[in-house]
């Protein structure tokens, strides 16, 4: 698999959180009876397609448009999340990358901040 784009980013939460957050994108991780992430209408929940506890989680692709996209999210103990998009050749063209990107970035640092409350 190639990597299409990848970011960092250093949440509050203890890293089992957000780790359990990653791991069921169907519950909100504070119980409040909603899923995240806050997705389009008419894109699936990601699956989970592979997990190591509290370093890894993989997701399959939210994004019908893109069906063969992976998103990886690496954790270390000081809750430093690592989230890369991952893919089979041939890639989807820049304007595509570039537009997932976005959405993992929107992800991450506004759905999953404001879904941890932090």
């Amino acid at each position: 698999m190639m990597v299409l784009a990848s970011r960092t980013a250093v949440l509050s939460p203890p890293v089992f959180f957000v780790w359990k957050s990653l791991m069921r994108p169907d519950v909100h991780p504070k119980n409040q009876g909603f899923a995240w992430p806050v997705m389009f209408e008419g894109q699936p929940l990601p699956r989970i397609v592979e997990s190591s506890e509290f370093d890894r989680v993989v997701w399959s692709s939210p994004w019908p448009s893109h069906p063969d996209v992976l998103v990886q999210f690496d954790l270390t103990p000081e809750t430093r999340l690592r989230w890369t998009l991952l893919a089979h050749t041939p890639a989807p063209d820049q304007q595509a990358v570039e537009w997932l990107r976005d959405q993992v970035s929107h992800l991450v640092n506004i759905d999953l901040r404001n879904a941890t409350g932090y």
